[in-house]
This record gives structure tokens, sequence and C-alpha cells, in this order.
């Protein structure tokens, strides 16, 4: 859990107050900002006891534009708080006129 609170903590700090949460949002905040939610655990456990409870979030970044910048320190946030990642989606959104982003990470909580 500290490792999911250091994170918030951090992406509070890069997005600006109230950009960055669990789930979604019911009214869509100015750019940047982003979220994160559980996709699923994958605990070590033996005898009836689990060692280690890991869970893997997708966590998602929405900017006006690419910016190689923020997702460097995005990345070096990770690798600060030893937390397990991978990008899995980076694109413009047309429609919407942004540009987001997607990782996968993995947090022992």
């Amino acid at each position: 859990m500290e490792q999911r609170l250091a994170l918030v903590q951090r992406m509070t700090e890069l997005l600006g107050e109230g950009k960055f949460i669990y789930g979604g949002y019911k009214n869509q905040p100015t750019l940047p900002y982003g979220n994160y939610a559980i996709e699923r655990s994958d605990n070590y456990f033996a005898d009836d006891h689990v060692y280690f409870p890991i869970k893997h979030y997708i966590m998602r970044v929405v900017t006006p534009y690419k910016d190689f910048a923020l997702e460097a320190q995005i990345e070096a946030t990770f690798e600060e708080l030893e937390i397990g990642w991978n990008l899995i989606n980076d694109e413009d959104i047309e429609q919407e006129k942004v540009h987001a982003i997607q990782y996968v990470i993995a947090m022992v909580d």
C-alpha cells in the first residue's frame, strides 16, 4: 500500500491536485490528468496463506500532446518507487484532440 500511496502523491505533484484518481472521472478535468484502476491480482501464495499480495493496475495519463518530459518523469517515478511497469498504449485520440499513454504497473500491496 505504501508504493501505491507514494505513486498517487508523486502523480498528484506532476499533474496537479485532483488530477490523478482511482477509477473514472464524473466530469473530465482540464488537461493533463490521469487515473488508475486494478486490472488483476497475481498473489504469491502457498499453504492457504498469501505471502506477497501483488496487484496489477492500468494507469492512464492524458495530455494535450505527446509530452516526452512528463513521460520520462513518470517512468523515473516508477523506477524510484521500485514499481514494475510496461507501456501498453501510446496514441493520439483524434476525436478528443488529446494524447494518451497507458501503463500496466505491478505493486506489492
